[in-house]
């Protein structure tokens, strides 16, 4: 019984913790992946936003610093000129380099002025660096400058540092409105601006060429997992941003995270084949499933209490129980004067009717684990008194222990009421008591009463050695008992 007890509390608990863990965990993931995969799209035309954007406004800020570098072409020999313009692009290069223009802090990785054949005067860092390279060739946008007077934004591979640039540039003026030269500026595709975007968005970001990956701001190992996508399956997909058309969504393993992604051309970069990937972590995303083992947790610790706390009860239900069956079978087998001692507020008073019954069927005084007697039911009255056994008594002789004042009060008033009254009350108060709990007391004669109890303070005063005994009346709940008082 009290594995049943336990294994139905048990299989319980177990249902409502998985059953919520199942059902929360995935109606939770589901809906996670979905934003992801929904809010992807959305993602894909915030980023070509913000990247042109920030393309419109660093050709603003070229065009700004280039309306005042029209002094460096004032100087009368080359060598005046290119001094000057290495000053004046060193001057730019700390302006871009002032947080507020929106970089970070980070420095142009190249600042030049060019004249009005497209050939650089000099550049920021280095005096000599770059002095009297044709640009003009090299960065579209320069042409456009110098040509049109219009300044413009575009990408630049310069090949002899491996970098791919997003560069501005814008003409520079004289006083009458000719364009006399350019300023450049040139920012690298890096690592630090996709994670600008990244962070924007909340999602990776990749800037691609056709050979792959130039900068992203993926982890390394996800990153080179994409690069080989990008060599395999992905390459079609690849191709097509290149060529200038969104892709589809894509799903796609990354260092053993998923991931859902787009490619599309990278805006504001007509000269060159560029694209971009914005790709949303699905791993990441999903992660918040991982607060619901907080159930499982809790599941484990219910467990546990469901086990302890139902072998607890369990053990304190079946323990009076088998008592009671074990009382039962020793009176069956023919030991009359056993009783059953049940320490119980459940069982405690089935234990004691069950002795009440037995009493009355064997006209029996009912005496409990104190020696307190109760003088039979109210059937037991009609019967011969039964003798005093040995198994009514107990054994051994024990010291009498030192009576309180109050018990000393009551010794001395019992011992100096007499006889005759003492049987009186004692009649009386018992039956009223009786009349008090709802018991019938019309098989309670008198003279049996008295009689019955006459031969317990005997067997008592005989067990104690007292001078005498005499009882009091006791209720505890439904029970009447009759308290001896040894009196030495």
């Amino acid at each position: 019984m009290r594995l049943k007890i336990i294994a139905g509390n048990l299989i319980a608990v177990l249902l409502v913790g998985l059953g919520s863990y199942l059902y929360l965990g995935g109606e939770l993931k589901e809906a996670l992946s979905r934003e992801v995969d929904e809010g992807l799209g959305s993602d894909r035309v915030l980023f070509e936003r913000s990247f042109r954007l920030s393309a419109l406004a660093f050709v603003e800020q070229v065009a700004d610093q280039a309306r005042g570098s029209s002094t460096v072409f004032n100087s009368l020999n080359d060598d005046g000129r290119r001094r000057s313009a290495f000053t004046r692009a060193t001057r730019v290069s700390d302006w871009f380099r002032d947080p507020a223009r929106g970089r970070s802090g980070e420095s142009p990785d190249i600042v030049a002025l060019v004249d009005d054949s497209g050939r650089v005067l000099a550049r920021d860092q280095d005096i000599n660096r770059m002095t009297g390279e044709p640009l003009r060739t090299q960065v579209p946008v320069v042409a456009r400058a110098l040509d049109e007077g219009i300044a413009s934004h575009d990408a630049w591979f310069k090949a002899d540092e491996g970098k791919l640039m997003q560069v501005a540039a814008a003409p520079i003026r004289n006083a009458d409105g000719g364009v006399i030269g350019a300023l450049v500026v040139g920012y690298d595709l890096s690592a630090g601006l996709a994670r600008r975007e990244g962070e924007l968005l909340g999602r990776g970001v990749a800037f691609l060429r056709g050979e792959g990956i130039y900068r992203s701001n993926l982890e390394q190992s996800a990153g080179t997992s994409l690069e080989t996508q990008l060599q395999g399956p992905l390459a079609g997909s690849l191709a097509a941003a290149i060529g200038g058309r969104a892709t589809s969504p894509f799903a796609v393993e990354l260092a053993g995270q998923s991931y859902v992604g787009m490619m599309a051309p990278l805006p504001a970069t007509p000269s060159l084949d560029l694209a971009f990937a914005v790709l949303g972590n699905r791993t990441e995303a999903t992660a918040l499933v991982s607060s619901l083992n907080v159930i499982l947790l809790l599941m484990t610790l219910s467990l546990i209490f469901v086990v302890v706390y139902g072998f607890v009860i369990g053990t304190s239900i079946l323990r009076p129980l088998e008592t009671i069956e074990e009382g039962i079978l020793t009176i069956l087998n023919g030991r009359t004067d056993h009783r059953i001692d049940v320490e119980s507020e459940i069982f405690g008073g089935l234990a004691y009717r069950i002795d009440q019954l037995v009493n009355m069927f064997t006209g029996v005084e009912e005496t409990d684990a104190e020696g307190h007697a109760s003088v039979g039911g109210a059937g037991a009255w009609g019967g011969a008194a039964a003798p005093v056994t040995e198994q009514t008594t107990v054994p051994e002789k024990r010291p009498a222990p030192e009576a309180s004042p109050e018990e000393q009060a009551l010794q001395d008033r019992l011992a100096a009421e007499p006889a005759e009254a003492y049987a009186d009350r004692i009649h009386a108060e018992y039956v009223a008591a009786k009349q008090a709990v709802g018991e019938d007391v019309s098989n309670i004669p008198k003279d049996k009463f008295l009689g019955r109890l006459e031969k317990n303070a005997q067997a008592l005063q005989k067990k104690h050695g007292c001078r005498m005994v005499r009882f009091q009346v006791q209720t505890k709940g439904t029970q009447v008992i009759l308290r001896p008082v040894i009196i030495r």
